[in-house]
């Protein structure tokens, strides 16, 4: 069996996952990246973590794929950020990670949210144009959550989109921003493009 080269992160939180049936539900945010797949686990509590492997080639994705097994094993929703076309050069790799995770929760029977980077992006900050740096900020601000990789800070915050999303979870604070994302989401609708403005 392949040893598993895994660097990770915990951190306790008070952001329990509120069932209005009783009892709690366990939501998984996963950035999916062969250089380092950042997850976030609301359950009760916050669990982060961000996957690397010194594998590569099938290899690498085999040791990924096992390691999220593990982790969204009795998840009642998994949520995965969608394909970033704008990014062309990586496209084959990052294709391969995203079939690979595919496959495996539809073999586990888990039901799956896809989720635009500018989703990811907008419920964070409110802008589907942020960079990293806004996002970490935002969620500092809002959530009184940092984490050590960019990985991390998207999974939780993909994690959050499907508390929002879920039904029969709760979600106080809401912004219209996030009401937006949550909506978009839940209708089907491809969200608007949004461009930075150009300094003249």
């Amino acid at each position: 069996q392949a040893q598993r080269k895994v660097k990770t992160s915990q951190r306790g939180a008070p952001a329990q996952v509120g069932y209005q049936g009783g009892g709690l539900m366990k939501i998984v945010g996963i950035d999916a990246s062969l250089t380092g797949t950042g997850v976030a686990v609301l359950n009760g509590s916050l669990h982060t973590e961000t996957i690397q492997s010194k594998k590569t080639g099938t290899e690498r994705l085999i040791e990924i794929r096992e390691r999220i097994r593990d982790i969204v094993n009795g998840a009642d929703l998994v949520v995965l950020e969608d394909y970033a076309f704008s990014r062309p050069n990586q496209a084959h790799q990052i294709g391969e990670l995203g079939g690979v995770l595919r496959v495996l929760f539809h073999e586990m029977g888990v039901k799956v949210l896809l989720v635009s980077t500018g989703q990811v992006k907008k419920f964070a900050s409110g802008k589907g144009t942020a960079d990293k740096r806004d996002i970490a900020i935002a969620v500092y601000k809002r959530f009184g959550q940092e984490f050590k990789t960019s990985d991390e800070t998207d999974a939780f915050v993909l994690a959050k989109i499907g508390q929002a999303y879920h039904p029969g979870l709760y979600y106080e604070g809401m912004t219209a921003f996030q009401h937006e994302v949550i909506d978009a989401l839940k209708s089907g609708k491809k969200p608007k493009k949004e461009t930075k403005k150009m300094a003249v």
